[in-house]
């Protein structure tokens, strides 16, 4: 049998519901590189960095440039509300046959006076046909800001 729950219950439980964090509480920063391409920072409920999204162009031999977009997502190396570090490496197929290694490590903080992301994006690839390396590409550094 079902009872009705006592006022001071229903009251309880209204107020643990309304005090409770929701997913309105998580954040999109959105910016751009040193390169001018988009550097986007998503934080949980939690405030907690789980999700980047950077572009970026890296110089290659012969005047060719190799260009992309990574996102870096859970489980990165570091997520905290005040700071993300994440390093690895992926591949990728690229048109022609051609197969591609990229590095990547990136580093950012909080401001949270001005509540504002920034950091550093270093990337290294290596283009390969047929299991022999075509050529090297490598961005040193670009720096980018989130808001």
């Amino acid at each position: 049998m079902k009872r009705p729950l006592p006022a001071a219950a229903l009251a309880t439980v209204l107020l643990a519901t309304a005090a409770a964090p929701s997913v309105a509480d998580a954040k999109q920063y959105k910016g751009k590189t040193s390169q001018k391409f988009r550097a986007n920072v998503r934080t949980g409920a939690d405030g907690v960095v789980n999700r980047v999204q950077i572009g970026w162009r890296a110089p290659c031999g012969g005047g060719v440039r190799y260009q992309n977009d990574t996102t870096f997502r859970p489980v990165l190396d570091v997520a905290t509300a005040d700071a993300v570090q994440d390093a690895g490496t992926y591949r990728e197929r690229v048109r022609g046959g051609y197969r591609a290694r990229i590095t990547t490590s990136l580093a950012g903080q909080r401001d949270p006076a001005t509540d504002t992301w920034s950091g550093t994006l270093v990337v290294k690839v290596l283009v390969a046909k047929k299991g022999k390396v075509v050529d090297r590409c490598e961005l040193k550094r670009a720096t980018w800001t989130s808001k």
